[in-house]
């Protein structure tokens, strides 16, 4: 078999990796203005389930996701925009007692973590996956993110790895800010996308 040729494993990974690069410019750029950052997670996973069912084209899939969701899914970026931006000043105004130590101030501020961010794992999937209102999402997020607990955990530990590299690797921290540039949001996302749909596929559709 040519490994250069148009089937051959070589260039579909090839292609695959350019769509996923693609994603992550896309999504980036469009996440810059919060109002439209809820419609391009959305469409970013809705593209990503695409690619696995190997259905359309990526990059037009996306623009048309991110267009046919743009009102829909705005409260929901601006929702998780104040969600981190609150979870941020918790964290700021409860930081002299973490500093400290105290046993207490860190079972909160975990506590408030997974009231924050535990649902963020599932809301844009289910967003992209199935029509319902935000309200509606944003509690069934909550709910499949306890009740899945180690897929919750994955899709943390994968997002923000890049994060704890610079942190325990400052001097890679050019080589990271790059992947992130042009991987840190898509790729996370793909590889989580997998996980998402053999959770969905235990639910009706």
């Amino acid at each position: 078999m040519n490994m250069l040729s148009y089937n051959s494993p070589v260039m579909r990974f090839l292609e695959g990796l350019f769509d996923i690069v693609a994603l992550n410019l896309l999504t980036l750029l469009l996440c810059i203005p919060l109002v439209t950052a809820g419609a391009a997670m959305t469409a970013l996973y809705k593209t990503l389930f695409d690619m696995r069912e190997q259905k359309g084209h990526t990059i037009i899939g996306y623009w048309q996701a991110f267009r046919a969701e743009f009102r829909t899914a705005l409260p929901l970026g601006l929702f998780c925009a104040v969600a981190i931006a609150a979870f941020g000043g918790y964290l700021i105004l409860l930081y002299p007692k973490l500093a400290a130590g105290s046993v207490w101030a860190w079972i909160v501020a975990v506590a408030v973590g997974i009231l924050f961010f535990f649902p963020m794992t599932f809301v844009f999937p289910l967003f992209a996956r199935y029509q319902n209102t935000v309200k509606k999402t944003i509690i069934n997020a909550f709910f499949l993110s306890l009740r899945h607990f180690p897929v919750t955990l994955i899709v943390l530990a994968i997002q923000i790895l890049p994060l704890a590299l610079i942190l325990l690797l400052p001097s890679y921290e050019p080589m990271i800010v790059f992947y992130w540039l042009f991987l840190g949001t898509s790729f996370p996302a793909f590889l989580g996308s997998g996980l998402f749909k053999k959770v969905f596929s235990a639910y009706a559709e």
